[in-house]
C-alpha cells in the first residue's frame, strides 16, 4: 500500500469510528453523530461536512447542522472530515453562522518497525470482558463520558480493552485496540493522574502491540496522538509518521458555535 493510500485509509477510518458508539444521521452533504445520553462527548456529538465544491451552499449546510444539534440541546460542533482545502472553502460560512474555529493538531502514525521498549513490566495487564465491572474507567479517566463510550464499545467483538493493575489490584492504566474498516486503531491510552511518569503507558503500549501481532491477522496498525510525551513512546514502540500525509490532515479542525448550550 502506497503512503498516500495509507493516509487515505486512516482518514476514512477516523471519519467512521464514531459510528461504533454514537447515533448517525447522514445526507449527501454531511454526517451527524449524536448521543443525547452522553452530551459532553465531542467525539460522540459532532458533524462532518463531506464536500468542498464551489457550488455547494455551505451556509445552508451549516445552518442545518446547527439547527439539528440545537434542537437536541447539544452544542453544534464540526470536525474536519479531511477533505483537502475544506476549511478554506467553509471558513466564511462558519464565521457567518457564529462558529469559532480551533485547531487540534493530531499526528497519525503506523506501526512498521521494531518495538524497543524493554522496561520491566510491573503491571498485571488483563483483557476486559463484556460482563466485567467497568467502574475502573472512572478511576483512570475521571470522566463519565469515556465510561459511556466504552460501555457501548465493549459489546463489540472488534473492540479490545486492556487494564493495567498494580500488585494490590489498583487499576492505573488502560489501552484499547479496535478493528474497523480493515485496519487496527490503538486508542484510550491513559494513565491515572496520580501514577504518571512511572512507565505504565510504555508497558501498556508494548503489551498492546505484541497482543495485536500474536492474536490477529496482519493488518495496518495505526494511532493518533496530540501529546509530545506520548509521541516519544510510540516512536520507541516502532511507530512512524505516515510519509506524504498532507500537512492539513494533521489538524483536526474544530468549529464550535459561540454561545451554544454546554
Amino acid at each position: 500500500m502506497m503512503d498516500f493510500d495509507i493516509a487515505q485509509k486512516i482518514m476514512e477510518t477516523e471519519n467512521i469510528l464514531p459510528k461504533t458508539f454514537s447515533n448517525v444521521y447522514e445526507t449527501d452533504y454531511y454526517i451527524l453523530f449524536f448521543n443525547e445520553d452522553n452530551p459532553t462527548s465531542n467525539d460522540g456529538n459532532h458533524a462532518l461536512i463531506k464536500h468542498n465544491e464551489n457550488n455547494v451552499d455551505f451556509d445552508k449546510i451549516i445552518k442545518e447542522i446547527k439547527n439539528f444539534y440545537l434542537t437536541k440541546n447539544l452544542p453544534p460542533l464540526i470536525y474536519s472530515s479531511f477533505v483537502p482545502d475544506q476549511l478554506e472553502k467553509i471558513r466564511d460560512a462558519l464565521i457567518r453562522n457564529s462558529f469559532d474555529i480551533e485547531s487540534n493538531n493530531t499526528f497519525y502514525m503506523i506501526h512498521n518497525g521494531e518495538c524497543k521498549i524493554n522496561e520491566p513490566r510491573n503491571l498485571t495487564i488483563k483483557k476486559v470482558n463484556q460482563t466485567d465491572d467497568l467502574s475502573f474507567i472512572y478511576k483512570v479517566f475521571g470522566t463519565d463520558r469515556v465510561y459511556k463510550i466504552i460501555e457501548k464499545k465493549i459489546q463489540s467483538p472488534n473492540f479490545n480493552l486492556f487494564v493495567g493493575c498494580l500488585s494490590d489490584g489498583t487499576p492505573v492504566a488502560t489501552i484499547a485496540i479496535e478493528y474497523i474498516n480493515g485496519v487496527a486503531n490503538i486508542d484510550k491510552v491513559r494513565t491515572s493522574e496520580n501514577y504518571r511518569g512511572k512507565g505504565y503507558a510504555r508497558q501498556m503500549t508494548k503489551f498492546c502491540v505484541d497482543w495485536h501481532y500474536k492474536n490477529t491477522k496482519d493488518c495496518l496498525l495505526y494511532l493518533g496522538y496530540n501529546n509530545p510525551i506520548a509521541g516519544r513512546i510510540y516512536l520507541e514502540a516502532g511507530f512512524a509518521f505516515v510519509e506524504g500525509m498532507p500537512e492539513s490532515w494533521h489538524a483536526s479542525v474544530l468549529a464550535t458555535m459561540y454561545g451554544a448550550p454546554l
